[in-house]
Protein backbone atom coordinates (compact mmCIF):
# COMPACT_ATOMS: atom_id res chain seq x y z
CA UNK A 1 0.00 0.00 0.00
CA UNK A 2 1.39 3.44 -0.92
CA UNK A 3 1.79 5.86 1.98
CA UNK A 4 1.35 8.75 -0.46
CA UNK A 5 -0.37 8.82 -3.83
CA UNK A 6 -1.07 11.55 -6.38
CA UNK A 7 -3.90 10.69 -8.78
CA UNK A 8 -4.35 12.78 -11.93
CA UNK A 9 -3.16 15.90 -10.09
CA UNK A 10 -3.12 19.20 -11.97
CA UNK A 11 -2.20 22.65 -10.71
CA UNK A 12 -2.05 26.11 -12.21
CA UNK A 13 -2.15 29.80 -11.36
CA UNK A 14 -5.13 31.47 -13.10
CA UNK A 15 -4.40 30.75 -16.79
CA UNK A 16 -0.86 29.41 -16.26
CA UNK A 17 -0.69 25.61 -16.10
CA UNK A 18 2.20 24.24 -14.01
CA UNK A 19 1.41 20.52 -13.67
CA UNK A 20 -1.09 18.35 -15.55
CA UNK A 21 -2.40 14.85 -14.73
CA UNK A 22 0.50 13.94 -12.46
CA UNK A 23 0.42 10.41 -11.04
CA UNK A 24 2.84 9.22 -8.36
CA UNK A 25 2.86 6.39 -5.84
CA UNK A 26 5.28 6.42 -2.90
CA UNK A 27 5.75 3.06 -1.18
CA UNK A 28 7.14 2.66 2.38
CA UNK A 29 10.95 2.58 2.37
CA UNK A 30 11.21 3.75 -1.23
CA UNK A 31 13.91 6.17 -2.44
CA UNK A 32 12.38 8.31 -5.17
CA UNK A 33 14.25 10.87 -7.25
CA UNK A 34 12.58 13.75 -9.08
CA UNK A 35 14.53 15.65 -11.72
CA UNK A 36 13.73 18.65 -13.88
CA UNK A 37 15.18 21.92 -15.07
CA UNK A 38 14.60 25.13 -13.12
CA UNK A 39 11.04 26.33 -13.62
CA UNK A 40 9.73 22.90 -14.63
CA UNK A 41 7.41 22.60 -11.63
CA UNK A 42 9.55 20.75 -9.06
CA UNK A 43 8.86 23.26 -6.29
CA UNK A 44 5.14 23.26 -7.06
CA UNK A 45 5.06 19.46 -6.87
CA UNK A 46 6.78 19.55 -3.48
CA UNK A 47 4.32 22.12 -2.17
CA UNK A 48 1.47 19.86 -3.25
CA UNK A 49 3.06 16.89 -1.49
CA UNK A 50 3.69 18.94 1.66
CA UNK A 51 0.11 20.24 1.64
CA UNK A 52 1.09 23.87 1.15
CA UNK A 53 -0.83 23.94 -2.14
CA UNK A 54 -4.07 22.17 -3.07
CA UNK A 55 -4.56 20.54 -6.49
CA UNK A 56 -6.65 22.35 -9.08
CA UNK A 57 -7.79 18.90 -10.23
CA UNK A 58 -7.19 15.34 -9.04
CA UNK A 59 -6.48 14.16 -5.51
CA UNK A 60 -3.62 13.49 -3.12
CA UNK A 61 -4.19 10.45 -0.95
CA UNK A 62 -2.36 10.26 2.36
CA UNK A 63 -3.11 9.67 6.01
CA UNK A 64 -3.92 12.86 7.89
CA UNK A 65 -1.31 11.88 10.48
CA UNK A 66 1.41 11.36 7.87
CA UNK A 67 4.54 13.12 9.11
CA UNK A 68 6.57 14.59 6.24
CA UNK A 69 9.98 16.02 7.06
CA UNK A 70 11.38 18.72 4.75
CA UNK A 71 15.03 19.60 4.13
CA UNK A 72 15.49 22.69 1.97
CA UNK A 73 18.49 24.22 0.22
CA UNK A 74 21.36 25.77 2.15
CA UNK A 75 20.74 29.07 0.39
CA UNK A 76 17.51 29.67 2.32
CA UNK A 77 17.51 28.42 5.89
CA UNK A 78 14.67 29.22 8.23
CA UNK A 79 17.01 28.73 11.21
CA UNK A 80 19.49 31.35 10.03
CA UNK A 81 17.21 34.25 10.89
CA UNK A 82 17.80 33.98 14.64
CA UNK A 83 20.86 33.17 16.80
CA UNK A 84 20.81 29.46 17.67
CA UNK A 85 23.37 26.77 18.40
CA UNK A 86 23.52 23.48 16.51
CA UNK A 87 22.00 21.76 19.56
CA UNK A 88 19.08 24.21 19.64
CA UNK A 89 18.38 23.86 15.91
CA UNK A 90 18.36 20.05 16.06
CA UNK A 91 16.15 20.22 19.18
CA UNK A 92 13.49 21.95 17.05
CA UNK A 93 12.83 18.47 15.69
CA UNK A 94 11.20 17.68 19.03
CA UNK A 95 8.30 19.87 17.84
CA UNK A 96 8.42 22.02 20.96
CA UNK A 97 8.48 25.78 21.19
CA UNK A 98 11.89 27.24 20.28
CA UNK A 99 14.21 27.57 23.29
CA UNK A 100 11.63 25.93 25.59
CA UNK A 101 12.70 23.65 28.44
CA UNK A 102 14.00 20.24 27.33
CA UNK A 103 13.82 17.41 29.84
CA UNK A 104 16.59 14.84 30.37
CA UNK A 105 15.00 12.20 28.12
CA UNK A 106 14.61 14.64 25.21
CA UNK A 107 18.13 15.96 25.71
CA UNK A 108 19.46 12.41 25.38
CA UNK A 109 17.51 12.02 22.11
CA UNK A 110 19.06 15.22 20.72
CA UNK A 111 22.57 14.21 21.79
CA UNK A 112 22.13 10.74 20.28
CA UNK A 113 21.03 12.27 16.98
CA UNK A 114 23.99 14.68 17.01
CA UNK A 115 26.29 11.69 17.56
CA UNK A 116 24.67 9.79 14.68
CA UNK A 117 25.52 12.66 12.32
CA UNK A 118 29.00 13.29 13.80
CA UNK A 119 27.88 16.71 15.03
CA UNK A 120 28.65 16.35 18.74
CA UNK A 121 31.76 18.55 18.54
CA UNK A 122 29.67 21.30 16.92
CA UNK A 123 26.73 21.24 19.35
CA UNK A 124 27.55 24.66 20.86
CA UNK A 125 28.55 26.27 17.55
CA UNK A 126 26.30 28.97 16.12
CA UNK A 127 24.24 27.58 13.23
CA UNK A 128 24.93 30.72 11.18
CA UNK A 129 28.69 30.02 11.42
CA UNK A 130 28.47 26.62 9.75
CA UNK A 131 29.57 25.72 6.23
CA UNK A 132 26.91 24.76 3.71
CA UNK A 133 27.60 21.05 4.14
CA UNK A 134 27.52 21.27 7.93
CA UNK A 135 24.26 23.23 7.82
CA UNK A 136 22.64 20.52 5.69
CA UNK A 137 23.75 17.81 8.15
CA UNK A 138 22.19 19.79 11.00
CA UNK A 139 18.90 20.23 9.12
CA UNK A 140 18.75 16.53 8.28
CA UNK A 141 19.42 15.69 11.95
CA UNK A 142 16.59 18.02 13.01
CA UNK A 143 14.16 16.40 10.58
CA UNK A 144 15.18 12.86 11.57
CA UNK A 145 14.58 13.67 15.24
CA UNK A 146 10.89 14.26 14.44
CA UNK A 147 10.69 10.63 13.19
CA UNK A 148 9.08 11.46 9.82
CA UNK A 149 7.27 8.92 7.66
CA UNK A 150 8.72 10.58 4.55
CA UNK A 151 11.78 12.83 4.22
CA UNK A 152 11.67 15.30 1.32
CA UNK A 153 14.99 16.75 0.14
CA UNK A 154 14.66 19.87 -2.01
CA UNK A 155 17.90 20.27 -4.00
CA UNK A 156 20.00 19.63 -0.84
CA UNK A 157 23.34 19.71 -2.69
CA UNK A 158 22.86 23.29 -3.92
CA UNK A 159 25.39 25.67 -2.41
CA UNK A 160 27.79 23.08 -0.99
CA UNK A 161 31.24 21.96 -2.14
CA UNK A 162 31.98 18.62 -3.84
CA UNK A 163 33.35 16.94 -0.70
CA UNK A 164 30.31 17.97 1.37
CA UNK A 165 28.03 16.81 -1.44
CA UNK A 166 29.62 13.36 -1.40
CA UNK A 167 29.19 13.11 2.38
CA UNK A 168 25.59 14.29 2.09
CA UNK A 169 24.71 11.69 -0.57
CA UNK A 170 26.26 8.93 1.55
CA UNK A 171 24.21 10.14 4.53
CA UNK A 172 21.00 9.99 2.51
CA UNK A 173 21.92 6.47 1.33
CA UNK A 174 22.36 5.54 5.00
CA UNK A 175 18.87 6.88 5.78
CA UNK A 176 17.53 4.74 2.93
CA UNK A 177 19.30 1.71 4.41
CA UNK A 178 17.44 2.50 7.66
CA UNK A 179 14.20 1.95 5.67
CA UNK A 180 13.35 5.65 5.60
CA UNK A 181 11.07 6.76 2.76
CA UNK A 182 12.82 9.48 0.77
CA UNK A 183 11.83 11.90 -2.00
CA UNK A 184 14.93 13.58 -3.44
CA UNK A 185 14.49 16.52 -5.81
CA UNK A 186 17.41 17.65 -7.95
CA UNK A 187 18.36 19.16 -11.30
CA UNK A 188 21.52 17.01 -11.37
CA UNK A 189 21.03 13.38 -12.47
CA UNK A 190 24.38 12.35 -10.92
CA UNK A 191 22.96 12.87 -7.42
CA UNK A 192 20.04 10.51 -8.13
CA UNK A 193 21.93 7.36 -9.12
CA UNK A 194 21.12 5.57 -5.83
CA UNK A 195 17.35 6.07 -6.19
CA UNK A 196 14.95 3.15 -6.59
CA UNK A 197 12.94 5.12 -9.13
CA UNK A 198 13.54 8.43 -10.91
CA UNK A 199 10.81 10.66 -12.32
CA UNK A 200 11.32 13.60 -14.66
CA UNK A 201 9.13 16.71 -14.79
CA UNK A 202 8.83 18.06 -18.32
CA UNK A 203 6.05 19.80 -20.26
CA UNK A 204 3.78 19.90 -17.18
CA UNK A 205 3.90 16.11 -16.73
CA UNK A 206 5.74 13.61 -14.53
CA UNK A 207 7.12 10.48 -16.21
CA UNK A 208 9.38 7.70 -14.98
CA UNK A 209 12.89 8.25 -16.28
CA UNK A 210 15.98 6.08 -16.76
CA UNK A 211 18.68 8.74 -16.59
Amino acid sequence: MPILELKNVSFGYTQNLVLENVNLKVEPGQFIGIIGVNGSGKSTLLKLILGILKPTKGEIIKDKKLNIGYVNQTTSTEEGSFPATVFEVVALGLKKRPFSYINFKDKKRVLKTLELFSLTMLKNRSFSALSGGQAQKVKIAKVLLSNPDIIVFDEPTTGIDAESEEILIEMIKHLHAMKKTIIFVSHDKETLLACDKIYKISDYTLEESHV
